[in-house]
């Protein structure tokens, strides 16, 4: 994960930087306001010493100043975190629009997944921190500090200097400490990722290690590492503290006021000094040392921040899925699928497919397959355009994928993959989820067709019920509930990978017959390892390392006596 510059800081603010440069200006104002109280405290007891008269306009001006601070430090916090809010907003939706438009293989991704919910979910939050509170916080203590200063360097620039060499050596010890990383530190981040595998390994893989009597072995791996990881936190907290402590003692306050009675006293006995110049010094020293903390505490917000930002950048930077300026939808009625001479791999100069070159007929059926690796998967996405081929061209009708604008191209191509895929919403909505206008009689019919109805309707609430809350359904259930989803969608081409791999043996009949209404009369590209399955296919593609090696029926290649005819006796001998 990169970490973002100060450019993209500025772009991600952009959509809400009047409030919170408004925010930022009152936090300023507010560290004038508390400078401008003491200022006036020490006025009004500077004059009963000069004049020997008592004056309550400082007294006044003091507490409406005090009373005032809370005021619009309320104001500027409300504009601060409203504009954090805002461009939290922003980035979510801008996050969401543009993996709309990322093609569909990208989620397929190992880590995909994880990575959009962890930006959209979490990253984007730290927007809050950074926006809400670093910055103005940022503001408030670099000018407090400044113009605490500066008064008390009008007041005794010897005083002041002397004040300001320990928060100097503070400060440059500080920002020393945040931009280190000591053997504490990194043995802490080698014990972390330690300890977040072996829970992974624990939570994953807790049933085969009962199966074979290793579960005690796995617990103790993870009770090792959990000690591991409670061992390096105190060494690593022991360590900040011991390396903070010299830090800790020239900027703490009462150091400070210390400082300033001892140096302040002696000033005073040598007639350097006023003695009403001490109370100055007494109020307003310790406000220089509170700016030792302020920027090191930002250091550390803006580099939190700009990892997570940089990994939305990371996302945002992800290309879409190029769209034609001009659609082409495709011919209406029954649709032929033609593959001429495709060529397709993941990196260049990996080929996956080479030189694909097959017609499907309008409502014909095309079983692809080969070995694990050969490429089939690959082949029956690249029809929905999870990914566009390198070389070649797909077609429907005669229409390039690629001139179809993919609304048009979904309407056209449904999909049901081995990977179930249902949302957490009612069984009616992930049923009509092609067909948002559907009525519920058609849901029920497109239900009823997936041989899922019965199920269903002994929900709690039927088609009401929602997935993963009170509707609990089993692998091939939720098959038949995606199945339900195509056949709705009643579209004139269905891609079939795997299509059976969630059934459980007591379902697999009912999804097997799902299929079967799923397909009739359509164009059908579907993959199978069980070739009993697609014996019946009009035609039958076996590939061989990313090529066509065999096509024809099933009758006719298992005559051939080839890579197919040696398939199909290895599946009957798996079967006996």
């Amino acid at each position: 994960m990169t970490e973002i510059g100060p450019a993209s800081l500025l772009r991600t603010i952009r959509p809400a930087r009047l409030r919170v440069g408004t925010a930022m200006a009152l936090q300023a104002v507010c560290a004038l306001m508390v400078v401008g109280a003491y200022v006036a405290i020490v006025d009004s007891v500077r004059r009963p010493v000069d004049t020997g008269e008592i004056s309550w306009t400082p007294v006044v001006v003091a507490v409406v100043l005090l009373l005032g601070v809370p005021v619009v430090h309320a104001i500027s916090y409300a504009l601060s975190f409203a504009a954090s809010r805002r461009i939290e907003l922003g980035l979510r939706c801008e996050v969401v629009d543009h993996v709309s438009r990322i093609p569909l293989g990208w989620f397929t991704g190992g880590n995909a997944v994880t990575r959009l919910r962890t930006s959209v979910n979490t990253d984007v939050g730290t927007v809050t921190g950074l926006v809400g509170e670093a910055l103005p916080n940022l503001t408030r203590y670099v000018t407090v500090t400044a113009a605490a200063f500066v008064y008390l360097f009008t007041v005794s620039w010897v005083l002041a200097l002397v004040i300001a060499v320990p928060v100097a050596i503070a400060s440059a010890l500080e920002w020393r400490r945040m931009g280190a990383t000591s053997a504490a530190d990194r043995r802490y981040e080698e014990a972390r990722t330690t300890l977040a595998a072996r829970t992974t390994e624990l939570s994953q893989g807790i049933a085969v290690a009962k199966v074979y009597g290793l579960a005690d072995r796995e617990n103790n791996r993870f009770r090792v590492a959990a000690d591991d990881y409670a061992d390096s936190y105190i060494r690593r907290e022991n360590d900040q503290l011991r390396r903070g402590r010299m830090t800790a003692v020239l900027a703490s306050w009462m150091s400070v006021i210390g400082l300033v009675v001892l140096v302040g006293t002696a000033l005073v006995s040598a007639g350097l000094l006023a003695p009403v110049d001490l109370v100055a010094f007494l109020l307003l020293a310790w406000i220089v040392s509170r700016g030792v903390w302020a920027v090191p505490t930002a250091l550390m917000t803006w580099r939190r921040s700009s990892m997570v930002l940089g990994g939305v950048d990371e996302l945002l930077a992800e290309p879409p899925l190029p769209t034609p300026e001009t659609p082409r939808p495709p011919e209406p009625g029954p649709v032929a699928l033609r593959f001429d001479r495709v060529a397709f791999g993941y990196t260049t100069g990996a080929p996956v497919l080479t030189d694909i070159d097959v017609t499907l007929a309008p409502g014909t059926t095309t079983a692809v397959v080969g070995a694990s690796g050969s490429g089939k998967s690959t082949l029956a996405r690249l029809i929905p355009r999870f990914w566009d081929v390198d070389g070649g061209t797909i077609t429907l009708n005669g229409t390039d994928v690629r001139d179809i604008a993919p609304q048009d191209l979904y309407r056209v191509v449904a999909f049901v993959f081995q990977d179930v895929a249902l949302l957490r919403m009612s069984i009616a909505d992930n049923i009509r989820l092609a067909r948002p206008d559907a009525d519920i009689a058609d849901v029920r019919a497109a239900a009823r067709s997936a041989h899922i109805d019965d199920r269903i309707t002994r929900l709690p609430r039927g088609y009401d019920s929602t997935v993963g809350v009170d509707a609990q359904l089993s692998g091939g259930e939720a098959q038949r509930v995606c199945i339900a989803r195509a056949i709705l969608a009643d579209t004139p081409v269905v891609v079939l990978d795997e299509a059976t791999s969630a059934a459980d043996p007591e379902s697999e009949a009912a999804v097997g017959a799902a299929l079967s209404r799923l397909m009739a009369g359509r164009t059908v590209l579907t993959i199978a390892h069980r070739l009993s399955t697609i014996a019946g296919a009009d035609q039958i593609v076996v590939l061989d390392d990313g090529r066509i090696a065999e096509i024809g029926t099933h009758d006719d290649l298992v005559r051939a006596g080839g890579r197919y005819a040696r398939m199909w006796r290895a599946d009957r001998v798996a079967l006996r």
